[in-house]
């Protein structure tokens, strides 16, 4: 009889808790939606900016490269991409892959009289892989394969292919470069790949670039759970890539580009159960070791404030939204429907779970 009302009572106490801890996290958001930014120290909302990460640089040889390459000038592009070739900066050049073959999917005029002038030129091939890849990829599109159309499978069927014959010939023309590999490694998941054959690839990046963090992120999409890999797989990898690179090198963001990976397969959840303590402060201390200039240090710390936010960390949230300042096209934000909104939220969760201003 005693056990009969304590069951009942235990769980009216379950289910009042439940009802507290519900309407707390109600008036919280409630609050957060209408929290003083500038009293925090951050940025007003009506000034917040959703077409960045992080201020523009500035670096007027790319910009002019830039304008002549749409101009249907392709030597400052050249120029550009031999210099990091001849300095071995893998990462600097991997950036400019990507923006001139960006550029070459809108207009690859310049691009077809680069290649005319000078056939065997490496970097023109490079390139050329790469803005094959890309448009590869936006002919299938970004969504479920049972959500994409045949029309659009077929072309990506056939565009992926010569995307990656078009990566070894530039490999073979640039044996140092690691940038056709890491086109290839993003062919990969598309074409299907096994994990021996995957791995082929890789072992190819990493023998010339091993904490290249663009060829890691390439690969975590391999790994993850919607290709070709599973949570467990894939964190493994971002573990291991985390832990062995050198600090301060930002190559431990990996890591939160996994457990974003994992929140959108399966919620809020994810963070509670991959965003572990360990983890989060190795990103945090080379967080706060990089190179200020480094290009990929404001999207990182867009993952590391939401991650805090979620984890329930909001001071050391509210430290790095105080960095970040008012640049918000970054992920996870730009997965909501409303990128300044969910930036926003997350920061008055931050700002409130914090204290007093």
């Amino acid at each position: 009889m005693f056990t009969d009302l304590v069951i009942p009572v235990v769980g009216l106490a379950v289910l009042a808790w439940a009802l507290v801890h519900v309407t707390r996290v109600a008036l919280r958001n409630q609050k957060a939606k209408r929290f003083d930014a500038a009293a925090y120290g951050l940025v007003p909302r009506d000034q917040l900016d959703a077409g960045r990460s992080g201020p523009p640089r500035d670096e007027p040889a790319l910009r002019l490269a830039v304008e002549a390459a749409c101009g249907g000038d392709w030597e400052p592009a050249a120029g550009l991409l031999a210099s990091a070739a001849d300095d071995a900066d893998w990462e600097a050049r991997w950036r400019l892959v990507g923006i001139f073959a960006d550029i070459a999917v809108e207009d690859e005029r310049w691009l077809r009289t680069w290649r005319a002038r000078m056939p065997q030129d490496a970097d023109a091939v490079v390139v050329h892989a790469h803005a094959l890849l890309l448009r590869a990829w936006a002919a299938r599109g970004v969504k479920y394969a049972q959500e994409t159309s045949d029309g659009q499978m077929a072309l990506f069927a056939e565009l992926l292919p010569t995307a990656m014959h078009a990566a070894r010939e530039a490999a073979r023309l640039a044996p140092r470069d690691p940038s056709p590999w890491i086109t290839m490694v993003a062919a990969a998941r598309g074409l299907g790949l096994s994990h021996d054959e995957f791995n082929g690839l890789w072992a190819e990046v990493t023998a010339r670039a091993p904490h290249h963090y663009d060829a890691h992120w390439q690969a975590l999409q391999y790994w993850c759970q919607k290709w070709y890999g599973s949570h467990k797989l894939m964190f493994k990898f971002a573990k291991e890539a985390a832990v062995s690179a050198p600090a301060g090198s930002l190559l431990s963001g990996i890591y939160l580009d996994a457990v974003h990976e994992a929140v959108l397969q399966d919620g809020d959840e994810a963070y509670r159960t991959w965003a572990t303590k360990a983890m989060i402060a190795r990103v945090q201390a080379d967080v706060a070791q990089a190179d200020p200039d480094d290009h990929r240090l404001p999207p990182i710390r867009h993952q590391l404030a939401a991650t805090l936010v979620k984890c329930g960390r909001y001071a050391e949230a509210l430290a790095q939204f105080r960095l970040i300042g008012g640049w918000c096209g970054a992920a996870p934000w730009t997965s909501a429907s409303d990128t300044v909104v969910a930036f926003d939220h997350a920061r008055g969760l931050a700002a409130l779970g914090s204290g007093r201003p």
